[in-house]
């Protein structure tokens, strides 16, 4: 009896079923793992859509603020823009600047300057004198010398405030010490500080003119004066009043003016603050010169001015 044999089906379907088998597992691995990718790759999308939408929002915040804040950073940043332009010059703004630099230079022909200038004060009329000037306009330089009384202070520091020239006369006015030129320093140095104390100075004008001109002084007190950084200043047209009994305002009045009319920079020594017709002089004097088109200074260091003895 032949032996009965088992049906190779099991045999034959052995491969189909393998792989089966093995594309079942790799389903089975692969369907997580591109849910896994694609569940990423959806949150990084988001994700990177937030920021730029973040982006965006901060850059277009900026750009308003930046736009907002502009001029602020230009008023908080003033010295940006004074760096790059240059400075003003003085032609710019002061319609006097060429005649301040010929006096500079000493190029004086043609123009008409007067300098106003008062001795010995200050005193209980120096109000009243700065009074006209004001009303006129007008700048002068007051030589001084040391009066410490609550008056005094008071018209040394209008005197500055006024925009007028406070200018050194030594403290005591005393011709003696010419023979002395320690002293004589001395005495000038005492008014500088003076000056500097009642006035809040910290550098003073250094005009200085010496009591009874410079002809009266001696060389070593005019070279001392200049090595020291002064500069000193004499007179070419005098108002006559240096006298006990000066003349009448009208008569001082067309002397100055007549004085005057001979330079093109003229030095008036008046002692008006003491005075009184020399005081009721200037208002013709202003009037007269304006009109002719002089034009008035207060006095600076590095001027050049009319000397009686020069070294």
């Amino acid at each position: 009896m032949r032996k009965k044999t088992t049906k190779k089906l099991r045999i034959k379907n052995l491969p189909r079923f393998l792989t089966f088998s093995v594309l079942s597992l790799t389903l089975l691995v692969m369907i997580p793992l591109s849910l896994f990718f694609l569940t990423s790759k959806i949150a990084t999308a988001f994700h990177s859509h937030k920021q730029v939408a973040q982006t965006s929002e901060t850059v277009n915040s900026s750009q308003a603020n930046g736009a907002k804040s502009e001029p602020a950073k230009v008023n908080n940043y003033p010295s940006a823009i004074t760096k790059t332009d240059p400075p003003a010059s003085d032609t710019d703004d002061d319609p006097l600047a060429d005649i301040k630099s010929r006096l500079r230079s000493g190029d004086t022909a043609g123009i008409k300057v007067v300098f106003l200038t008062f001795d010995d004060g200050p005193s209980a009329n120096t109000g009243a004198l700065l009074d006209i000037l004001y009303d006129y306009d007008v700048k002068a330089t007051f030589f001084t010398t040391l009066h410490d009384n609550e008056n005094a202070a008071a018209m040394y520091r209008r005197i500055i405030d006024e925009g007028h020239t406070l200018a050194n006369h030594t403290s005591s006015h005393d011709y003696s010490l010419y023979d002395n030129p320690e002293a004589f320093f001395a005495d000038v140095d005492a008014l500088d500080q003076f000056h500097k104390t009642i006035t809040g100075q910290t550098e003073t004008s250094h005009v200085f003119r010496f009591p009874g001109g410079s002809t009266n002084s001696s060389e070593a007190c005019v070279k001392g004066i200049v090595s020291r950084g002064w500069n000193y200043s004499d007179w070419n047209v005098s108002s006559g009043d240096g006298c006990a009994e000066p003349p009448p305002s009208d008569v001082i009045a067309q002397t100055i003016i007549e004085g005057c009319r001979e330079y093109d920079v003229s030095v008036v020594l008046s002692h008006a603050e003491l005075k009184e017709s020399s005081r009721k002089a200037m208002p013709i004097v202003i009037e007269t010169l304006q009109a002719e088109g002089y034009v008035f200074l207060p006095m600076e260091k590095d001027y050049h001015y009319p000397r009686h003895f020069e070294l």
